[in-house]
């Protein structure tokens, strides 16, 4: 994309727009990016930027409950939101006749949300009731439990959708503050893209934004997190008969020059059934159902993820086995050239696709604008940067990050199989046990459902309304 299209206008209260006119369609695309998420969360507070999330859509002074969903749908419009580590995000698609009602909307609520407190109780409810689903979701539950390896300190330790003792205890007291002291003018931005005019809708923005108050409280530096120094290894039951495993090693920031390499590394590591991760212990060793790698940077360190999911009766010490052995290779050797064209190709049809849409393209913008050194300008080289990236710095990457001492690894073995190794413990040793055949029907097996939203290669895990 052209980043010179990209108009950026700057309040005195700190609040920004970025502008974008996209004229091929009559429709507008208006997000509103809050720089405040599941990391900004301090001691008791987890889950409470998600759960402000919902508090969002529960009326204003002038916008009764249910009113905002209920005017973008009589305009033929849709509108969301969602929660990351490191933002909260709110997004309106509308003709371009009646965008503005909109902006209306979130210039609104961004500092009178009423909060009410029987809504707050009702909706506690709600996500209490979210975070319970969330827990027959086997993926969703290693991957939370990888993180609380991988991070000792940092906030990312802990689930965006929180913990549920902190959730049951939260005070409607408690969200007040937190949504007094983060949701304001200098803690946010907004990012408009389609057929708009652009010096009409600075105007507008300025009406609406211009002369809300900025809240006193900026955002707060994270601990750092310590350097890892040994792996380290979990193991939790789930119901069912399947073992899955996952493997997080902390990386680099999202938008610098190890990402981008990163992002090559998982195209040829573990994305797709052309990566050697698949063809090694799926096609080849048949040890996994599934196995598969993401790249997910962020404002602060991020992670490199590989998982799998194992074939019923396969072994599991061998199935690690195989996953260390390919990477080890792919650090000593690095990728092919044939590999390297496919990625490059891969990524730079990616970075297109994000494009497609006027959603799409407010999105990528915000999040860069958001989470990128030089933020969205990052996005006028990104494509060269990319292809920049060759076998030597992608071996280098590799050395850096995924050294033994930085694994993090956890099994989720099913719960049958421990039942079925306690039942064999009590058996009395002059007995033989006897065995039956089982008449419960065999699961189907479904691919894992992942929350997340795609950044070129990669995926970014989040809470969503």
């Amino acid at each position: 994309m052209n980043v010179d299209n990209v108009k950026e206008v700057r309040f005195d209260n700190g609040f920004r727009v970025l502008l974008y006119e996209r004229r091929g369609l009559p429709v507008v695309a208006s997000v509103l990016w809050y720089l405040v998420g599941a990391r900004d969360e301090r001691h008791a507070e987890s889950g409470v930027s998600h759960f402000l999330e919902h508090m969002m859509f529960k009326g204003t002074a002038r916008l009764r409950k249910g009113e905002i969903d209920l005017l973008t749908s009589k305009m033929g419009g849709a509108n969301n939101a969602f929660t990351d580590n490191d933002e909260t995000v709110y997004h309106f698609a509308l003709a371009s006749d009646r965008w503005e009602t909109a902006l209306e909307i979130e210039a609104d609520r961004m500092r009178g949300c009423l909060l009410d407190p029987h809504e707050f109780a009702a909706e506690k409810a709600v996500v209490l009731e979210e975070l319970a689903m969330g827990e027959d979701d086997p993926w969703r539950m290693l991957h939370q439990a990888a993180e609380s390896l991988a991070f000792q300190v940092h906030p990312y330790r802990q689930p965006v959708i929180g913990w549920k003792q902190d959730l049951e205890r939260l005070t409607h007291d408690g969200m007040r503050s937190y949504y007094d002291r983060n949701y304001g003018p200098n803690r946010a931005f907004l990012v408009v893209v389609g057929d708009i005019d652009s010096a009409r809708t600075e105007d507008r923005v300025r009406e609406l934004f211009g002369g809300l108050p900025a809240v006193a409280a900026a955002r707060e530096a994270c601990l750092s997190e310590p350097q890892q120094k040994g792996e380290r290894r979990a193991v939790q039951r789930f119901p069912g008969r399947l073992s899955r495993a996952a493997v997080a090693l902390r990386t680099c920031r999202i938008g610098e020059d190890d990402d981008l390499a990163l992002d090559v590394a998982n195209q040829i590591l573990g994305s797709g059934r052309t990566s050697r991760l698949y063809r090694r212990m799926v096609q080849g060793d048949a040890l996994a159902t599934d196995v598969q790698t993401h790249n997910e940077t962020r404002l602060d360190p991020g992670l490199f993820w590989m998982e799998f999911e194992l074939k019923p009766g396969a072994d599991r010490d061998r199935a690690e086995a195989a996953l260390r052995q390919e990477v080890e290779a792919f650090m000593q050797r690095g990728p092919t050239a044939a590999e390297l064209r496919r990625a490059h190709t891969q990524i730079d049809a990616a970075l297109q696709f994000d494009e497609e849409s006027t959603m799409d393209l407010a999105i990528k913008i915000g999040r860069f604008e958001a989470g990128v050194p030089g933020g969205h300008r990052a996005l006028a080289d990104l494509a060269q940067r990319y292809r920049a990236v060759d076998a030597r710095r992608v071996r280098d990457v590799m050395a850096r990050y995924f050294v033994p001492d930085h694994w993090n690894v956890v099994w989720s073995l099913p719960t049958e199989e421990e039942h079925t190794a306690s039942q064999k413990r009590r058996v009395p040793a002059r007995k033989k046990a006897t065995r039956k055949k089982s008449t419960r029907k065999k699961p189907t097996r479904k691919r894992a459902a992942r929350v997340g939203q795609t950044r070129q290669a990669g995926r970014r895990r989040q809470a969503g309304r």
